[in-house]
Order: C-alpha cells, then structure tokens, then sequence
C-alpha cells in the first residue's frame, strides 16, 4: 500500500514539475511578472509556508520510499546528488545582475533577486531543464509502465 502511495504522490508531483517548464515558456513574461509580484508584495521571501509544507511532505516521500522496502541505497544517494547538483548548476545561469527593469521592488532578498532572475529569463538553463524534464519523463514512464503496469 505504502508503494502504491508513494506512486501516485510522485506521478502528481512530477506532472506538476512538468507544467512549470511549460509555463516559463508559454506563458508571457507580464504575466509572470504581476503574478510575481503579486506574491512577494513587500515581502522578501513568498514561499515560506510553501517550503515548510514540501519539506514534511518530502519527508512522507522518503518515509513512504523506506516503508515500501524500494529504497536501494546506492540509487537514491545517485539520485540525491544529482538532483541536488542539478539544481545547484541550474541557480549558476543566473549569474548576472538584472536590468533595472526586470528587478524587483525593495525589500530585495537574495531568494527574491533569483526568483525575479528566473522569471526574466526561464531560457537561461535550457540545459539543466531539459536534463530535468528527460527525467521527469522516463520517471513518468517508469511510474505508468513498471508502476502501474499500464
């Protein structure tokens, strides 16, 4: 039941991450921009309840992964580092500083220059998004073939 679980929360998280890609390319940059800007506000950070909730959500996954028996330790620790270097390569694209007009309203925080950053120019780690979605992809494949037996 536990792996089961687990396969469904991770099909919905993975269809999530997929959309966003999507969005960065499809959705005009205006748009994004308000929406931005209507999350932070004057604020310095607009995920803070966001990141609480995925961390013990995050945790139910590796628990769940645990439980089930599936956890082979040399994959996930692959996995871990990878995911997390990914990330680490994908936040370097944004190494230069913003025009003036693509920067945020004070107070600016360091999460809030890259998240106006990431918004301006989603093309910048065209790289590590499509490593990121070839991933994703085989995971959702994985997940209906091996899974689900689809």
């Amino acid at each position: 039941m536990t792996s089961l679980i687990l396969k469904i929360l991770l099909t919905i998280i993975l269809v999530q991450s997929l959309v966003k890609f999507f969005v960065f390319f499809f959705v005009k940059y205006d748009r994004r921009r308000k929406l931005l800007d209507k999350s932070y506000g004057d604020k310095t950070s607009a995920t803070q309840l966001f990141d609480n909730i995925i961390l013990v959500v995050l945790l139910i996954f590796v628990i769940l992964l645990f439980v089930s028996g599936e956890m082979k330790y040399l994959s996930f620790t692959t996995g871990l580092y990878v995911g997390m270097t990914l990330i680490q390569v994908y936040f370097h694209r944004f190494s230069e500083p913003l025009p003036p007009d693509k920067s945020p309203k004070p107070p600016v925080s360091p999460i809030k220059m890259m998240s106006y950053g990431i918004q301006a120019f989603p093309k910048k780690p065209w790289k590590e998004i499509i490593f990121m979605a070839v991933l994703f992809i085989w995971a959702l494949y994985m997940l209906a073939t091996e899974g689900f037996g689809l």
